[in-house]
């Protein structure tokens, strides 16, 4: 009796995992999150846009295309079809440029750059998106690998139980029901980890189709849950994202571009300008050129007065959007901080309190039943709590990391490892 008793207690202490159940390399966190941040393919077409935009803003720096002009006079009407210079008495060759107002073009570049500047910092900010998914769908893929073998320890203890109750009934001190009870409680610990299996599968292919692995291909074990718990000031971690998250980026993107489109608004009251030269042939020979010069005459000002306008309010809109941002954002991290909080001390409680009371409640029973002083059903009540006691344990364990993961999506930095930058998930410096 005395074994039984010492095995059940050794099994309550090897619940937990250890590094040497894993006999294959574990599945980790950090190369899952390199991975999908190359592959990712929504992530690769907006690494494709941003490219793009940046050569967009390339060739918006640059002036049209000049124009070539060809005019043949005084062709012969009777021969119709021979029109070379040759044939006319007169060729003028004109070759003429538009050139914006000073100041229009590079301000159209500025804008173009701001858009390639918003894209960036939404790569940036998707990038973190699929970062929290990642993490997510693995801590639940390691949360219900632990659940499996939490159930599994239990149901050990279940068939050491068991075997208790068959002594027992062989001496006719306990009912054969009992013996009947533990087996059904056996199975049904076994149709709890079916469950549990099906929705660890689920969570593996969440992470093959973030990672745009083949649903056919496997996944190896994960690692443990991770246990250790992340340090920050909440302050802190304000700042740093109203300074440098992406979100706000894209806001303060936009603002600047707001700023630069109402400049290039205010542009329009002035003309463009077309310079061109025609040099003259006759009879064969170049002996004189033409000089041209041409602009638009802006005298329409009730037009360009409304596009000031739209271009004025669109600035407003922008600046009051990177305004309501900024304040979205620091309640993001103030809120994401105070469920860490909670968490934590849930965890706390379980750990200090909640888990050893279960366990030592449960080894009494065992004890207790092994001496016939308490009833089966009693035995399995306990079993039953301690079970429950030990999955709501791990869930405040889930809870905590997603909620971490959560603090580290609004923040833009990687807590855990106490980065104050963005540089762990990509995010680039976004100041022109």
């Amino acid at each position: 009796m005395r074994t039984v008793f010492s095995r059940a207690a050794l099994l309550i202490a090897l619940l937990a995992p250890s590094p040497w159940i894993f006999a294959e390399e574990p599945l980790l966190l950090a190369p899952l999150l390199e991975e999908a941040r190359e592959k990712n393919p929504e992530l690769r077409a907006l690494r494709e846009r941003v490219e793009s935009l940046d050569a967009r803003t390339r060739a918006i720096g640059r002036l049209d295309d000049p124009t070539l002009k060809i005019e043949l006079e005084d062709l012969s009407t009777d021969r119709p079809l021979d029109i070379s210079p040759d044939d006319a008495m007169l060729t003028r060759y004109t070759f003429s440029q538009m050139l914006p107002f000073p100041g229009k073009l590079r301000l159209r570049e500025r804008i173009a750059s701001k858009e390639a500047l918003s894209a960036r910092a939404e790569l940036s900010s998707r990038t973190l998106d699929v970062s929290q998914m990642i993490k997510e769908a693995f801590f639940d893929y390691a949360f219900l690998d632990e659940s499996v073998r939490i159930n599994m320890g239990i149901k050990e203890l279940l068939l050491d139980a068991a075997k208790t109750a068959e002594a027992r009934y062989a001496t006719g001190q306990v009912p054969q029901q009992d013996v009947l009870k533990l087996n059904v409680e056996r199975s049904m610990v076994t149709n709890e980890i079916i469950a549990l299996e099906a929705e660890k599968e689920v969570a593996a292919a969440r992470l093959k189709s973030l990672l745009d692995r083949p649903q056919k291909s496997e996944l190896a074990s994960p690692g443990e849950l991770p246990k250790e718990r992340a340090a920050f000031d909440t302050n802190e971690l304000i700042d740093t994202a109203v300074a440098s998250s992406p979100d706000v980026k894209m806001a303060e993107a936009a603002a600047q571009a707001g700023e630069l489109g109402a400049d290039l608004a205010g542009k329009n009251y002035y003309p463009d300008f077309m310079v061109g030269i025609a040099p003259i042939q006759r009879d064969g020979r170049f002996d004189n050129y033409d000089l041209m010069f041409q602009m638009n005459i802006p005298i329409w000002r009730g037009k360009y007065d409304s596009q000031a306008k739209e271009a004025k309010a669109a600035a407003t809109s922008a600046r009051s959007r990177l305004a309501n941002e900024k304040n979205r954002k620091g309640f993001e991290v103030k809120s994401a901080a105070i469920q860490v909080g909670a968490s934590d001390r849930a965890r706390e409680l379980y750990e200090t309190t909640l888990i050893p009371q279960v366990e030592l409640s449960y080894e009494s029973a065992l004890r207790n039943y092994q001496a016939g002083k308490i009833d089966l059903i009693t035995l399995l009540d306990t079993e039953r709590e301690l079970r429950r006691t030990r999955i709501e344990y791990l869930r405040t364990i889930l809870g905590y990391n997603k909620r971490l993961a959560a603090l580290e999506r609004a923040v833009g930095a990687d807590i855990r490892k106490g980065a104050t930058s963005l540089e762990s998930t990509g995010v680039a410096d976004m100041t022109e």
